[in-house]
C-alpha cells in the first residue's frame, strides 16, 4: 500500500482537530466537507504509523503518541507557513500575505513600535505583522530560533546565531518628576545621588551590577528605594514622585509625556542597544524593507 504524500492541508487538518476536538468543527474551520478532514486526519496518522486521536462518539481526544507529537507537527506547520510566505513575498514583491514577525520588549512595544510599524506599513502597503515581546533573552532566542525576523536586545549577547543589524548606543540617565528638587539640573555626578530614594531595574539586569560598581567606586552605599522590571515601570514609579530611576535614555524617552526630567549621569555610564536578525534564517523582503524604514532611529 502506497501512503499519502503529507502537504500543509494534512497538518492544517491536524491543527484544526487538535482544537477543535471534532472533524465536523474542524471542516467548518477549513471550508472543506467533514469526510475530506477525517481523511485527511487518517492519511496523517497512516504516515506516521501511530494514532493521534482517541475516537470517542463524536469527540476527539489525542492519544499519548498525539500529545507527544503535536508540538512537533504545529513546528512544521509554522516553517511551512513561513516558506509559503516567502516564496509569496518572492512572487509578488508586495502582498497582504507578507509576513514581518517582530520582537521587542514591553517598554517600547507600547509606544515607538507601533507607530514605527504604522508608518512602515503606510510607506509598504499591506501586510501581517506580528509583535512578540518578552525579556532580552527570550527576544534573543525567538529571532536565533526563526520565529522572529527582527529583535531587539542589549549588548553583550548571551544567545549565539545573531547577526547585528543595527547598534544602538545609549547611556543611563537620571528620570525624576518635573517637581523633584533636582528636575532642574543639566547633569549629576553619582556622589550626588547620596541621600536620594533610588529607582533601579532588578538585578537580573546587567545594569543594575554595573550601577553597583559605580556607586561603590564613588562611595555610594545606599540601597535602592525600589525596584522595577522594566523601564516602563521605572518611569512611572518616577513620574509619581517616588524617587529618581537610573535607567536607558533611549527606552526612558519614551515616556517623556509623563512629569518627568531626563538629567544626564555622570560618569557616563553607556549602553548599548541592537536590533537583530538570524544568521540561519535568510532575511525576508518584509525584513529587509523594515530595517531601511527605521534606518534613521538612534
Amino acid at each position: 500500500m502506497v501512503k499519502a504524500a503529507i502537504s500543509l492541508k494534512h497538518i492544517e487538518a491536524y491543527d484544526a482537530i487538535a482544537a477543535t476536538g471534532s472533524t465536523v468543527a474542524a471542516a467548518l474551520e477549513l471550508g472543506i466537507s467533514q469526510s475530506n478532514a477525517s481523511r485527511l486526519l487518517q492519511q496523517l496518522e497512516d504516515y506516521l504509523g501511530v494514532r493521534l486521536f482517541e475516537r470517542d462518539k463524536n469527540r476527539l481526544a489525542p492519544t499519548r503518541e498525539g500529545l507527544q507529537l503535536g508540538p512537533e507537527i504545529r513546528a512544521i506547520a509554522d516553517r511551512l507557513r513561513v516558506l509559503k510566505t516567502a516564496a509569496i513575498e518572492l512572487e509578488n514583491g508586495r502582498s497582504r500575505d507578507m509576513l514581518l514577525r517582530l520582537a521587542f520588549p514591553a517598554s517600547l512595544s507600547s509606544n515607538r513600535i507601533p507607530r514605527m510599524i504604522r508608518d512602515f506599513l503606510a510607506a509598504n502597503g499591506p501586510m501581517r505583522v506580528e509583535l512578540a515581546s518578552g525579556n532580552y533573552l527570550a527576544l534573543e532566542r525567538m529571532v536565533a530560533d526563526g520565529e522572529a525576523d527582527i529583535g531587539f536586545a542589549r549588548l553583550p549577547l548571551a544567545t549565539p546565531g545573531l547577526r547585528q543589524e543595527k547598534l544602538l548606543p545609549s547611556r543611563i540617565v537620571c528620570v525624576v518628576h518635573r517637581d523633584h528638587p533636582l528636575a532642574e539640573r543639566s547633569s549629576l555626578m553619582i556622589a550626588e545621588l547620596k541621600g536620594h530614594d533610588l529607582i533601579v531595574l532588578n538585578r537580573e539586569r546587567p545594569v543594575r551590577h554595573q550601577l553597583e560598581a559605580l556607586f561603590y567606586q564613588h562611595g555610594l552605599r545606599q540601597r535602592p528605594l525600589l525596584e522595577a522590571h522594566s523601564v516602563a515601570s521605572a518611569c512611572a514609579l518616577a513620574a509619581e514622585g517616588l524617587g529618581i530611576a537610573l535607567v536607558s535614555e533611549l527606552i526612558a524617552r519614551e515616556y517623556a509625556a509623563l512629569p518627568l526630567r531626563f538629567v544626564v549621569l555622570e560618569p557616563e555610564l553607556p549602553v548599548t542597544y541592537c536590533l537583530l536578525s538570524g544568521e540561519k534564517h535568510p532575511l525576508s523582503r518584509a525584513a529587509g524593507l523594515f530595517l531601511q524604514s527605521i534606518a534613521g532611529w538612534s
